[in-house]
């Protein structure tokens, strides 16, 4: 039975957020864990509040992005500093609920080797946030679902749970960060890794505003949803 997993946390100014996301994860997970928090910039108030619980948190690591600001550049460097067998990404923005992490836990012992927290099934829900965003996101993954039979209802939550080795067999092509768990789902997906859902409660964020900008990474979602669709059909 696989135990032992890293936490990824991607952060950039959750100064307000990233002690409270700490703290639910050690409280809630129960598999054994390292949380490795991935600051992009050295000036991020974020490390000041870091400082305050570093001693006082267990298995916490802090590392920095080497080549600059962005969720990409922050998720590449969590997987290299990484030397659990299982990777789970979520955010610092408190919309993510650790309480389902156990459970993704689960399905990896299963046999699984990707698993997808979905606000798009029950009891999952997506609470707040824009509604264009929420349509758009909604649409999106459900007609992959129908159209290629992909196996999640939310191949763009970037909350995942994944085994490492996955990575050594699927390039990363994405270039902004945001629209990377779509193309890691479907490129899963078309290398026969099994995916399964768990169904998650995500809220929008209460304190900082989202990094998130619709209309600028529409485009690169775009890339990879024609992507899946190609690949099926043509």
């Amino acid at each position: 039975m696989i135990k032992n997993i890293d936490i990824i946390l991607p952060t950039y100014h959750e100064q307000k957020n990233i002690i409270k996301v700490i703290k639910d994860i050690r409280k809630f997970v129960k598999t054994p864990n390292i949380i490795t928090v991935v600051i992009q910039d050295k000036s991020d108030p974020t490390l000041e509040s870091l400082k305050k619980i570093k001693n006082k948190i267990k298995d916490l690591k802090i590392i920095f992005t080497k080549d600059g600001i962005g969720l990409l550049k922050a998720l590449r460097a969590g997987f290299l500093n990484t030397e659990s067998s299982i990777i789970v990404t979520m955010m610092s923005d408190l919309s993510d609920n650790p309480k389902d992490i156990d459970k993704m836990m689960n399905k990896i012992n299963e046999g699984y080797d990707l698993i997808c927290a979905s606000r798009y099934i029950n009891p999952g829900k997506r609470i707040g946030g824009p509604k264009i965003k929420a349509i758009l996101s909604f649409l999106a993954c459900k007609s992959l679902n129908k159209l290629i039979s992909l196996p999640t209802n939310d191949a763009t939550n970037a909350y995942k749970c994944f085994k490492r080795s996955m990575l050594k067999k699927i390039k990363i092509e994405s270039t902004q960060g945001f629209e990377m768990p779509l193309e890691l789902t479907l490129k899963a997906f078309y290398k026969g890794f099994k995916i399964v859902d768990v169904p998650t409660i995500w809220r929008d964020r209460e304190h900082g505003s989202s990094k998130f900008k619709i209309w600028k990474v529409l485009p690169y979602y775009l890339r990879w949803y024609l992507y899946g669709i190609r690949k099926k059909y043509f």
